[in-house]
């Protein structure tokens, strides 16, 4: 698995397009499995510090406890002029220590995290990207790039 900064260092364009998305909207969509094994999906306010990937949750969101008990993730962020896409799939771990806390809240920006919130740091496995050319055309076709952690 990797840190978002190493992702963005063996692949800078992609890292570009997630960034793009991210700045903005300011919002994507995490996946997530429930206990019984079902999907689900919720939206998030992920953010980059110091090269690395949070999300928080919220006191009663069941995204928590599914991230908690089974860290698979994938991370969408909502398309981008010509409906970009941007997908980050890995597995996330909870933030306990308050160093790596702090450390994460001091680079969130505008986003507003309580005390009472879980922070998890999401680990890269794999990231897709998503170009469509021609968009409106008979002719409209994607152009695909994925990236796989070392």
């Amino acid at each position: 698995m990797a840190t978002w900064s190493e992702f963005e260092e063996a692949a800078p364009e992609m890292a570009a397009l997630g960034l793009k998305q991210l700045r903005k909207f300011g919002l994507a969509y995490l996946a997530t499995t429930a206990k019984d094994g079902a999907p689900r999906v919720h939206p998030v306010c992920p953010f980059i510090s110091e090269g690395r990937l949070f999300v928080a949750t919220g006191p009663t969101s069941p995204k928590r406890l599914d991230l908690l008990r089974d860290g698979r993730y994938a991370l969408h962020m909502l398309p981008g002029k010509n409906d970009d896409e941007f997908l980050v799939r890995g597995r996330a771990s909870r933030v306990t220590d308050v160093k790596t806390r702090e450390m994460a809240l001091a680079g969130k920006g505008e986003i507003n995290i309580s005390d009472d919130e879980w922070l998890f740091e999401l680990h890269i496995e794999r990231v897709d990207t998503t170009f469509w050319e021609n968009v409106g055309q008979p002719d409209t076709r994607p152009i695909r790039q994925r990236w796989l952690a070392p």
